[in-house]
């Protein structure tokens, strides 16, 4: 959501804003005093909604530069859909892999073969799940930053469409072993960075059952999630020099 970039770049210092048509992209240092020896920089964007416009901010990020620097982690965040019934709301979903449910290129291809890079899933680095879950896991329980579930990995699929019928649910989750979360933008992003050979991480908070109740529960969660939302963000970056030291 843009209150999440705003958020972000509250954390900033030095920015530089360029602006492509109706996407902006804001990139700083982070201003914190755990890192002050392990300085990072951060470029950040509000994707929108849907598979283009993610792509399109995520190619424009990747091609920004800071500080002579080039992005060398993605990591997106949001809200998704529950598939598999054990998720309940504010629950935290890491993809391990992610597929695009409404890309059909059958008969020349497989169904949820994506042609320019011939897979159906793109698969999250291994060390990159491990790491972030570790990090969630302690930094989330903590008493200040109470109000997520539980953490886990699993299996994301992304398509341009908001599902709010059970029967379409149904279906995708037959179609589709070991679903755990339905997006708009995840696997999107993650093909652009594949496609660019940079290491993405999606990470997904649980919003609504993808049901029936699905427009009503996703309004009322996004007042409370915006305001939570920067304390994912932040335990990562709190974390990354962990990251770096198993040479990621």
């Amino acid at each position: 959501m843009p209150e999440e970039i705003g958020e972000t770049i509250s954390h900033l210092k030095n920015i530089n804003n360029i602006t492509y048509g109706d996407l902006s992209i804001s990139s700083g240092e982070l201003i914190n005093e755990e890192t002050a020896n392990n300085k990072i920089f951060i470029t950040t964007a509000w994707s929108g909604w849907g598979k283009v416009s993610s792509a399109r901010a995520a190619t424009r990020v990747l091609s920004t530069k800071y500080n002579n620097k080039s992005v060398d982690l993605i990591i997106f965040t949001g809200v998704a859909g529950a598939v598999d019934k054990m998720l309940n709301q504010w629950d935290i979903v890491i993809a391990n892999n992610l597929i695009q449910h409404d890309m059909n290129a059958s008969p020349i291809y497989p169904k949820y073969v994506v042609p320019s890079i011939n897979k159906i899933y793109i698969e999250v680095p291994k060390n990159l799940i491990q790491w972030s879950k570790k990090v969630l896991n302690r930094e989330l329980k903590s008493e200040k930053q109470k109000g997520f579930g539980r953490v886990f990995t699993g299996k994301i699929a992304t398509g341009d469409l908001f599902i709010s019928d059970r029967n379409v649910l149904t279906k995708l989750s037959n179609d589709i072993p070991h679903l755990y979360a339905v997006e708009m933008e995840g696997a999107s992003v993650a093909q652009v960075a594949y496609q660019e050979k940079v290491p993405c991480l999606v990470i997904r908070v649980i919003s609504d059952q993808a049901d029936n109740n699905a427009a009503l529960d996703f309004e009322d969660f996004l007042k409370i999630y915006e305001k939570r939302s920067w304390h994912i963000i932040k335990a990562l970056l709190k974390n990354l020099k962990t990251l770096r030291s198993k040479n990621v």
